[in-house]
């Protein structure tokens, strides 16, 4: 390699040999370096290198070099120094003997190099002058940060054949301590840029939606999230806050989440674009995003284990025969009903019913008959009372009517029931006379009777009702 007009150093390294490098940013500094070294000084040959990590000046402080850029070696020499870095060779810091330093860098007569010094490439040059440079003498620049080397500037073979002074020594350590800075931000910067290639590459094809939110933006959404939304990229980042992208009931959740960002998971909804509601599970994690706090969501979209999650507890709580809601769905809801009265003091009613002569329907007709007759007076009950109201087949024969917010009137609806089912029972059992037996019991903040209370009351009343048949 050498170095053009411009200071960039020219050439292309030997591919056969394996070296372990580091990335653009460094290399560029070291190539840098490496020329104006070259231009600002005498030194005709100048090898800089790059550590893999800090060493300080003592026998057990080791590194490897992780990069190097080189000028003014023959192809032999540069090949020795690869062979040398790809075999894993050490650095250790005794080279850099207090007997050995000028200023702030170290000047090895001929005779004098440690053997920790390698790989040893003397210049061919021949050099005359009695107290000048020696062709196996070395001036070792150290690149220094923080009272740590973190990589080196190795010079020889000066044109004027003069040894080193601290005069003209001051500009190269000059350049050294820039450099040091320099490739330390270099490889804080590549070392962000390939945990941010990565962490891009496997957000990008997850499958599972990925949002970084930081303040009241998006900042960061993966195509999964997208499609789940529906919204384009631009969409997406103009939008705010970005919380509005999920139900209003964990809104003031994510708000805090966003201000204080914290892990934690959330199952909630997403709205689309387009009005639609997906089931989310959320996964929130606490990050660093270009230098300040942020969210991480991880998004998964559930609706499909909702859905039949769903289904299963429809299943649950309905009767299979008459499809009305089962004993098991009143007893899960009514606790819920009863302190929604309270709270707000409105009557609700429980209506119990029995089916009058259902027995003989059985025992004459069939019990396929009586499964049929179940199924149409279910259908019938239901059909008279209001969408608000639960009808339960609470067993056998019998159904529960809740009939939330009523107190008055109710004996207008009892009425009803009874011709209905029986005119249905006319029509279509005439061989037995089906009738409805029917009870029931209000609560008001005046009465304030427990469930079961409520529940006796009803079931006497049904009772009084059948004894006048």
């Amino acid at each position: 390699m050498v170095c053009s007009s411009t200071g960039r150093l020219t050439g292309v390294d030997d591919p056969s040999e394996p070296v372990r490098g580091s990335g653009g940013m460094i290399k560029e500094i070291l190539e840098e370096l490496v020329c104006s070294v070259v231009q600002r000084s005498p030194y005709r040959r100048v090898l800089v290198s790059f550590y893999d990590q800090a060493i300080t000046p003592a026998a057990d402080s080791t590194a490897h070099v992780l990069d190097y850029a080189a000028e003014g070696l023959a192809e032999d020499d540069e090949r020795e120094i690869r062979l040398f870095i790809a075999g894993g060779g050490i650095i250790r810091g005794d080279k850099y003997k207090p007997s050995f330093r000028i200023s702030n860098s170290y000047y090895i007569p001929a005779g004098s190099v440690p053997s920790s010094v390698a790989p040893r490439i003397p210049s061919r040059r021949r050099f005359i002058r009695p107290q000048g440079w020696k062709a196996s003498d070395l001036l070792l620049i150290p690149c220094q940060l923080n009272g740590e080397i973190i990589g080196q500037v190795s010079v020889d073979d000066p044109r004027d054949g003069e040894r080193p002074t601290p005069a003209k020594l001051r500009e190269l350590e000059e350049l050294a301590s820039v450099t040091a800075i320099a490739l330390a931000e270099a490889q804080q910067r590549e070392k962000m840029s390939v945990s941010h290639d990565l962490y891009s590459f496997l957000t990008d094809n997850a499958m599972t939606g990925v949002l970084i939110v930081q303040r009241r933006r998006v900042r960061y959404a993966n195509d999964r999230a997208l499609a789940l939304f529906g919204y384009d990229r631009d969409e997406l980042f103009a939008m705010q806050p970005w919380w509005q992208l999920f139900s209003p009931d964990d809104r003031i959740t994510l708000r805090r989440s966003n201000e204080q960002p914290s892990p934690g998971d959330l199952e909630t909804s997403g709205i689309r674009k387009d009005g639609g509601v997906v089931s989310l599970h959320l996964q929130l994690l606490a990050m660093d995003y270009e230098g300040a706090p942020a969210l991480m969501l991880n998004i998964l979209d559930i609706s499909e284990r909702v859905q039949t999650e769903e289904l299963l507890k429809e299943k649950a709580f309905r009767d299979p025969l008459t499809g009305l809601y089962n004993r098991h769905y009143f007893d899960e809801s009514i606790q819920r009903e009863l302190k929604r009265s309270q709270r707000y003091k409105r009557p609700f009613t429980i209506m119990m019913t029995d089916l009058a002569n259902f027995k003989r329907v059985n025992d004459q007709l069939g019990h396929q008959q009586g499964d049929r007759v179940l199924r149409d007076v279910a259908n019938l009950v239901q059909g008279q009372v209001r969408e608000s109201d639960w009808v339960i087949r609470y067993g056998g024969d019998e159904f529960l009517i809740v009939l939330p917010e009523t107190g008055v009137q109710i004996e207008v609806l009892a009425e009803r029931l009874r011709r209905v089912v029986s005119e249905w029972g006319d029509v279509n059992v005439p061989e037995v006379k089906i009738g409805i037996d029917i009870g029931w019991a209000t609560w008001t903040s005046n009465t304030d009777f427990s469930l079961a209370r409520l529940l006796k009351i009803a079931d006497t009343n049904m009772y009084a009702d059948k004894e006048k048949r």
